[in-house]
């Protein structure tokens, strides 16, 4: 009589594939706790905090229009006097700009020298354009920062300094730049490490919960630092290879020294029969 075999047995291979598929899908995803068909409301808390404030050693681009080709000319074309470079969203070196010193002055063509320091974009742009407005009619600026960066390290595909030149820059759009998280990444726990009037302070964000858009480190800061960190499992996965080599090394080790020994011991054998 034939033995049945159950149901059961042939859908565990299906049922242990699709539990690997939606565990690959989650890690690439993000906001895994999003409901579908529904609208989720950020309160935008950090809008503020979140525009750069310019300091010392700050290189910033001010691009004027106005109606005097010759003022356009001298705002347009400053060049670094300090020989400094910065670099631009796509990696290439910038060599057009306006540095602040050491007390946040920059020196301006028909200006003159302006305090920046601790101003945000907008308000240096309005503080500009006030003055240039002593000079010409109707003067349209703008400014960008040109050497803000932070840098993004750990299971990404291209650790290094990510440029956020743009006036807000979330936690999501550096590790994009960076090459994505990688299938080892711990999305739950990235450390942002930020330096806040003299002090360090850090946070951990879990990018698999939507209401990480409400911490004031989603945007990021100049010079924060993103650490992705590995999951267990890839922790295991290293240190099971260094535990692999450490003992392939020793058993090297040994049979060297086991070789040593038998050589020493014939050629003493040999010596003392002649």
């Amino acid at each position: 009589m034939p033995r049945k075999i159950p149901v059961l047995f042939f859908l565990l291979p299906v049922i242990l594939a699709s539990c690997a598929t939606t565990k690959d899908k989650k890690s690439f995803s993000y906001f895994n706790n999003l409901p579908k068909d529904s609208v989720y409301v950020v309160k935008d808390a950090v809008s503020e905090d979140a525009d750069p404030k310019l300091k010392a050693g700050d290189v910033i681009s001010i691009r004027v229009s106005t109606l005097d080709q010759t003022t356009n000319i001298l705002f347009n074309e400053g060049v670094l006097t300090t020989g400094a470079n910065a670099t631009s969203g796509n990696g290439t070196l910038q060599t057009d700009g306006y540095k602040l010193d050491s007390k946040g002055n920059v020196q301006l063509p028909l200006i003159g020298k302006l305090n920046l320091q601790g101003k945000s974009l907008e308000e240096a742009q309005i503080i500009i354009t006030q003055k240039i407005a002593t000079q010409a009619k109707n003067p349209i600026v703008s400014i960008r920062l040109l050497n803000a960066q932070v840098m993004v390290m750990g299971e990404v595909g291209r650790p290094g300094p990510i440029n956020i030149t743009d006036r807000k820059t979330s936690i999501l759009e550096a590790i994009g730049r960076a090459g994505e998280v990688t299938s080892t990444a711990k999305k739950d726990e990235i450390l942002v490490i930020r330096t806040n009037n003299g002090q360090k302070e850090h946070a951990f964000l879990n990018l698999n919960d939507i209401a990480v858009i409400n911490s004031p480190y989603y945007y990021l800061r100049q010079d924060d630092m993103v650490i992705v960190y590995p999951t267990n499992l890839k922790e295991k996965q290293v240190r099971g290879a260094l535990r692999g080599i450490e003992i392939t090394t020793l058993s090297f080790g040994i049979l060297s020294s086991s070789l040593s020994l038998l050589s020493l011991y014939f050629n003493l054998k040999y010596l003392t029969e002649k």
